[in-house]
């Protein structure tokens, strides 16, 4: 599987955004004027991987947080997930990292999420204890969403969250609650 760092591309932007509110609640997401803003950020790139018509079967947006990188998308084209394409992306991403991979996935404990933390895990990503709540990007500011932390490739520890928490809230989520 090859994925490669998008280049800015109104085109391409468009079609990853799209994906990102098919694959995700609203809360999860920023607006569109924001999500394109971010993409000035050195430390924010967008991988994908395209067909052999350049299409984009799906995309990971990771931050580069200096000892770690957070993932903080992953999406897979919904007419083609199941056929070993996220498999596939997240292994090649995997190998072209030195650094340990943080990601984020929902704690309610319902059939979609088990299988998704599954999935991670077949991959070597490690489910820790430790978690939070993720800031409301847009919508509902009231809505909690609780999240759990996986690290690649080794354990998460308690102090490496700590430091992963402040880094996210503060420099991410831009939270005050960190």
């Amino acid at each position: 599987m090859i994925i490669e760092r998008l280049k800015l591309d109104e085109k391409d932007f468009e079609k990853i955004y799209q994906l990102m509110v098919r694959s995700f609640p609203k809360e999860e997401i920023r607006t569109r004027e924001n999500a394109r803003a971010q993409l000035r950020d050195p430390n924010y790139t967008i991988w994908t991987s395209k067909n052999e018509v350049d299409e984009i079967l799906g995309f990971i947006a990771e931050w580069d947080m200096g000892s770690t990188v957070f993932v903080e998308h992953f999406a897979v084209d919904p007419t083609r997930r199941s056929g070993g394409i996220g498999s596939g992306m997240m292994a090649a991403y995997l190998s072209r990292t030195s650094k340990p991979v943080m990601i984020e996935v929902e704690d309610e404990k319902n059939e979609i999420n088990l299988r998704r933390i599954g999935f991670y895990q077949r991959l070597g990503f490690h489910l820790s204890e430790y978690g939070y709540d993720q800031p409301v990007m847009r919508g509902d500011a009231s809505k909690k969403i609780p999240l759990k932390i996986m690290r690649f490739p080794q354990p998460l520890t308690e102090e490496d969250f700590k430091n992963f928490r402040y880094q996210v809230f503060t420099q991410i989520y831009k939270s005050i609650d960190a």
